[in-house]
């Protein structure tokens, strides 16, 4: 299994470590007892001992000039900051790897590195785990910087290093993918692995469970192959936030496996993205990647990329992505560009299967030149409520591309025709063009339960399917299709049967929603330095959140209108924030004379019936109607409840998110509806109409009040 060393290389390990043992007891030598050597910077003694926690060593020199054998540990005590650079000597063995952590009770220990290349580093060594600890690397000017950073340098392989449970950020690497400086970009990041083209690989390789944030260049990267291909390379359940390039990076490993991995906020934080390109998480000059169970979600736009997937050059076998879920990346889905670096194109399938995608509407499977890489996109769902489908795929007499049970939801755009491409049992539900060729196209409405209301990778049931879909088992079987879908159901028969999109289940009844919030299905707020996520109309335009911020309506705080007070923005900017309605059916509770609803039109004034359903059974219903976001005048029935001084529309220059400031006032309206005072409400079902974002309402927030 991934993650693990194989069995035959354990064995391998364990046998050069034995005889070596032999060798050196037959020399005479003898061997030391593991060693625990306590680090407390700034308290311990010049001439400490190191050797318990009361005598620590109080600063990292002594550290750095010690050679630490296998099963040794060094440990630093919660709370103490080292500063400088972290870099001892010496390696383990199998199953005895030397340990850096933490002691005490406190939060991690800090070792802040002062501006140089790195803080902790690791070079030609093996049998290193590095664990619980906070590693810096600040400074006012950005330049070629990592947080930890493992070298191979040597022809010898390495192996057994082991990164996890740290926090890595502030550190100071270079954003910048462009001018002289370039080649920073590509070795600087939280998490860098680096090795010479002559160098040997490392054979095990785990960065789990670690959180970067706020590091110039990037997250987690491993860059530049060595002379052979790294193996067992596992990069499991990270979380990266706010860095200043690509999440994660693998070059030169053979079958990594990336997994259970959060990205978001790309090219943002303390060191954001100055030039270039970059993207969520994607592989290079390696051979057979997989990337499943991660999520890419709210990349800033870069010149071409910032999509959340992308099989880069010098793939070799196939470059696999399932079960991934990403939304509202400024450059959208996937990139094919195995044509697009010096290293080669050597035409590695691309397998695109069970993945969900929520406004993430944009492929480039064929960006440029010779990109005719075989490509199986299957079975997966694809929900545009404000951005277009905007695909290109390989194509031509030598392509061989198969788009088969896939649900495609959008209000425009069109999917590519021509020779090369096969259309099999899609779904194409919207405004879009749907292409010629699919023996089995279904163009009626899906029956997504929920669509658009996901909030992360494991709040995606919104995406099963409800009863009557058209896509329950109307789907064919791909070969190599899998043995389960996005949600853990299984495929059996080879496909045969299976539905469409990425749910694979049975039919589900139509939500009951807890709140306002578990209904929110429409992005209509976008914070000023990242515009792009979501928008109220098909023309991608928005409300600013710091406008509103400005004019009172706080992301988090309660506000008043209509004689109600309501919760405003619950979650960050560039999440669901709002309904647009379609039925939906929310749970409220409370007994009063009115039901004051916030929220607004798009495309005019809109309006529709609301069903007021009571705890003894009965109902009432009232004709909501809400005056358009861009008027400031109050309407018959409803009136201005914020007036923000300017909005979003599509970002024109993709380095300067300011571009996407448009100095329209718009508006945030609430309206008050009849209800019955003597009973006690048990849920409002909103009006009907569609989740897409064109004509229709918009809910923020309901409330019952007296």
């Amino acid at each position: 299994m991934h993650g693990f060393r194989p069995l035959t290389l354990a064995l391998s390990a364990t046998l050069l470590a034995t005889a070596c043992l032999a060798t050196a007891q037959a020399a005479g030598a003898t061997t030391a007892s593991p060693t625990t050597t306590y680090v407390d910077c700034g308290v311990g003694r010049p001439d400490a001992t190191g050797t318990t926690p009361e005598d620590p060593l109080g600063d990292l020199a002594p550290i750095n000039t010690r050679t630490f054998a296998a099963g040794d540990r060094v440990l630093f005590r919660a709370g103490t900051v080292c500063t400088g650079t972290l870099t001892p000597k010496g390696s383990g063995t199998a199953g005895n790897p030397i340990t850096i952590g933490a002691y005490g009770e406190g939060p991690r220990p800090v070792i802040q590195g002062i501006g140089g290349p790195s803080t902790v580093r690791l070079v030609d060594q093996s049998w290193w785990t590095v664990q619980g600890l906070h590693v810096t690397n600040p400074a006012t000017t950005q330049a070629l910087r990592t947080g930890v950073q493992i070298d191979t340098t040597t022809p010898e392989r390495k192996y057994g290093i082991v990164l996890r449970d740290l926090e890595v950020s502030d550190v100071a690497g270079w954003s910048d993918k462009t001018g002289a400086n370039a080649g920073w970009f590509s070795a600087s990041a939280g998490i860098v692995v680096l090795g010479r083209a002559t160098a040997g690989p490392i054979e095990g390789l785990t960065i789990a469970d670690n959180q970067v944030h706020d590091t110039g260049g990037g997250g987690i990267k491993i860059s530049v192959k060595p002379a052979d291909f790294h193996r067992d390379v596992l990069i499991r359940a990270n979380t990266i936030r706010s860095v200043g390039g690509d999440g994660i990076v693998v070059h030169g490993s053979d079958a990594p496996l990336v997994e259970y991995n959060l990205f978001d906020d790309g090219g943002g934080g303390k060191y954001p993205y100055v030039n270039g390109n970059f993207a969520g998480m994607w592989p290079i000059n390696s051979r057979d990647p997989v990337f499943q169970y991660n999520e890419v979600t709210r990349q800033r736009p870069s010149i071409f990329d910032s999509t959340a997937w992308d099989c880069d050059g010098a793939i070799t076998g196939s470059c696999t992505y399932q079960y991934n879920y990403s939304h509202d990346n400024g450059g959208g889905f996937y990139l094919g560009c195995q044509n697009c670096t010096a290293l080669g194109n050597f035409h590695a399938t691309q397998i695109l299967r069970f993945n969900i995608a929520q406004d993430d509407c944009r492929i480039r499977a064929n960006a440029s030149g010779d990109n005719t890489s075989p490509l199986r996109m299957y079975n997966n769902t694809f929900f545009c409520p404000s951005k277009k489908m905007d695909v290109e795929l390989p194509g031509g007499a030598s392509a061989d591309t198969l788009v088969a049970n896939n649900v495609f939801v959008a209000g425009q755009g069109a999917l590519p025709t021509g020779a090369g491409i096969r259309y099999q049992a899609n779904v194409y539900h919207g405004g879009f063009t749907v292409p010629i060729g699919d023996p089995s196209a279904v163009t009626g409405d899906p029956g997504l339960a929920a669509p658009g209301t996901a909030t992360g990778r494991t709040d995606a049931s919104g995406y099963a399917l409800l009863a009557g879909s058209p896509a329950l088992g109307s789907g064919v079987a791909v070969p190599g299709m899998g043995t389960h879908d996005y949600f853990g159901n299984p495929v059996t028969g080879g496909g045969a049967g299976v539905n469409r999109g990425a749910y694979n289940g049975s039919a589900v009844a139509a939500p009951r929603y807890s709140s306002i919030a578990a209904a929110y299905n429409n992005v209509g707020v976008g914070d000023d330095a990242n515009p792009n996520t979501g928008g109220l109309g098909l023309s991608g335009r928005s409300y600013s959140g710091p406008a509103l911020a400005a004019a009172g309506y706080v992301p988090g705080g309660t506000v008043g209108a209509g004689g109600a007070q309501f919760t405003w923005h619950p979650r960050a900017y560039g999440l669901p924030d709002n309904v647009k309605v379609a039925g939906q059916r929310i749970a409220l509770t409370g007994s009063g004379s009115r039901l004051v609803v916030l929220g607004a039109g798009a495309y005019g004034a809109q309006s529709g019936t609301v069903t007021v359903t009571y705890t003894d059974g009965t109902s009432s219903t009232a004709t909501l109607t809400l005056g358009d976001w861009w008027s400031t005048a109050a309407g018959p029935s409803d009136q201005v409840a914020v007036r923000a001084a300017y909005h979003h529309k599509p970002q024109t220059d993709y380095r300067n998110p300011a571009t996407a400031r448009s100095e329209e006032d718009v508006t945030v309206r609430v309206a008050s509806l009849a209800i019955d005072p003597s009973r006690t409400v048990d849920s409002v079902t909103l009006p009907t109409g569609g989740p897409i974002a064109g004509p229709g309402l918009h809910v923020f927030d309901l409330k019952v009040v007296a």
